[in-house]
């Protein structure tokens, strides 16, 4: 299982978006602070060194200074100003520098050549589109300072020499740059990315996750998540080896990517785990999903090296979990319930654990817990496999719920009664599709196969202390008379548990439509409950829950 976290960039992306700058404000500002300090004091260190007395020097020293001190500004004050103070940091660097050059003498000083370190900051410092521009300005500047000049002609050689040099290093810089951010970006993406399959990695997921989760909650829209786990894969390495182990890894990626919709994104999170988002789509629509992915990485290895085949889990926002870290580790409860019951299985997750179902401090409760609610969530998956029978399990689990008040019993058995309720069918995730799905009546050997399902479901409640649940369960085809199954029971020998599992199974499933037959009225279910009482269903259960019937309006009687 993974945890999910949020990723934050360390990049100012408004700053960028609005301003066109490369990196983030604060970064840049701080470099280009640096590079006016550096200017300004490379040319106060000219101006000590032997050279021909230059008119206004005092002022072209303060010039110098100030821009050695707009260096130090920008550096100091890095965190409190605006993007904006970027390009205006230019501009007024630009200013300086053209009253510097003026200062010295634009024909006959060195110091055009800070008009060259201008056009290596704008390269640096802005996207091109507005580094052209500032090197144009420079360009214009430094033509009228030496169009201004009276000593002479226009000296196009020199101002060629300037704005070129400085234009060629600027567009130097600029390639260099791009490519070091290209290079970063594909550093990036790869620490994203799994290189076995190409695939969004665990941390991937997690970014990926956190952004279609926030679209969701902003359209009050669905985003499932499915989580695939290859049954059995380590012995398969072992057998067949590390290479075709990874062979088998590509098979699945290729297998997965080739069903998927196009706006679904699958990544591989580590080992032989996978997961999909899928986005604008419902716990339902997911689970439909899964199932056909987990015949088609079935159906891949059936020729191959050996047989391999895959559990898939199902969770929703927001039925399941209002976070990403939530919904992954649901998903990840119902790959954990699909591998309990041999793989091979697609199940979606269900949250609904009765806290008292387990005796508070209980050393092995963090276990039971997650038992609980792994069958909890097969209850669900099998109403979800067999469409003919959709919600038949909490509809029993009501009525049960519902027979139990009525009989008087605590409200602790009253929930347990409950629970057994939900979870009376279980059994039948073990009885093929070809049975549980048949629309006509089934066969002597069917039936056989199909009378499997209490001990079925009796073995998958043991454990999580579920032990008095897997006994009602186990009886709750059992009979007064003696001619129920598995065991034969009769009268007292059958708990009444599995007594009140009966009459409400049994009342659900002849009021329900099924494709092979039509509902009866819920008062010729009442009447057949009657008829059978003594045989079939015991008489005080069946009492009980006529009264509870008659109670209620006409129309709830078969909701």
């Amino acid at each position: 299982m993974i945890e999910i976290e949020s990723s934050r960039s360390a990049v100012a992306e408004p700053d960028r978006a609005t301003h066109d700058l490369p990196r983030g404000r604060s970064a840049t500002l701080r470099s280009l602070g640096t590079s006016y300090v550096a200017a300004g004091s490379l040319g106060l260190l000219v101006l000590v060194l032997p050279h021909p007395t230059t008119s206004g020097s005092a002022a072209l020293v303060a010039v110098l200074a100030g821009i050695a001190a707009l260096g130090l500004a920008l550096v100091a004050w890095r965190a409190h100003l605006p993007a904006s103070a970027v390009p205006g940091g230019l501009i007024l660097g630009a200013l300086l520098t053209t009253a510097a050059v003026q200062l010295a003498g634009p024909r006959t000083s060195s110091f055009g050549v800070l008009y060259v370190w201008l056009g290596v900051d704008a390269f640096f410092f802005l996207r091109r589109r507005a580094a052209l521009l500032q090197v144009g300005a420079i360009a214009a500047a430094y033509a009228v300072l030496l169009a201004l000049d009276a000593k002479g002609g226009f000296p196009l050689d020199l101002w060629l020499l300037v704005v070129a040099t400085a234009a060629l290093v600027g567009a130097l810089v600029d390639v260099l740059r791009a490519r070091v951010e290209g290079l970063m970006d594909q550093i990036g993406a790869s620490s994203r990315r799994d290189p076995l399959t190409g695939f969004l990695n665990a941390t991937g997921f997690a970014e990926l996750m956190e952004r279609e989760l926030e679209r969701a909650q902003r359209a009050d829209g669905r985003l499932s998540v499915v989580i695939c786990d290859l049954d059995g894969f380590k012995d398969f390495n072992e057998r067949h080896g590390h290479s075709a182990g990874e062979q088998a890894l590509r098979l699945v990626a290729d297998a997965l990517s080739g069903t998927k919709r196009r706006i679904d994104t699958v990544a591989r999170l580590g080992g032989e785990e996978f997961a999909l988002a899928v986005p604008d789509t419902d716990e339902h629509g997911a689970y439909v999903l899964a199932d056909r992915l987990r015949r088609v990485v079935r159906s891949r290895f059936a020729d191959g090296p050996g047989p391999l085949t895959a559990s898939f889990g199902v969770a929703s926002f927001p039925r399941h979990g209002g976070t990403a870290d939530e919904l992954v580790r649901a998903a990840d409860q119902a790959v954990y319930a699909a591998k309990q019951l041999g793989g091979d299985r697609t199940v979606i997750y269900n949250a609904e654990i009765a806290a008292n179902m387990r005796p508070a401090g209980a050393p092995e409760r963090a276990r039971a817990e997650e038992h609980l609610a792994a069958v909890l969530v097969l209850a669900e998956t099998l109403d979800m496999r067999d469409a003919s029978t959709a919600r038949h399990s909490k509809t029993v689990g009501r009525y049960a719920q519902q027979i139990a008040r009525a009989l008087g019993l605590s409200e602790e058995r009253i929930e347990r009664v409950h629970l057994a309720g939900l979870l009376h069918d279980i059994g039948k995730i073990g009885i093929p599709d070809s049975i549980l799905q048949k629309p006509g009546k089934l066969t002597e050997a069917e039936w056989e196969e199909m009378r499997k399902h209490p001990e079925i479901g009796a073995r998958i409640l043991d454990g999580a202390n579920l032990d008095e649940i897997s006994a009602w369960v186990l009886a709750h085809h059992e009979r007064p008379d003696g001619r129920g199954y598995p065991l034969g029971l009769a009268g007292d020998e059958i708990p009444l548990e599995a007594k009140i599992l009966a009459v409400a199974d049994s009342y659900e499933a002849m009021i329900a439509d099924r494709v092979y037959k039509s509902g009866m009225s819920a008062a010729d279910a009442m009447e057949e409950l009657r008829r059978c009482a003594g045989s079939q269903f015991d008489p005080e259960v069946v009492d009980a829950f006529i009264a509870v019937l008659e109670r209620e309006p006409a129309e709830a009687r078969s909701a």
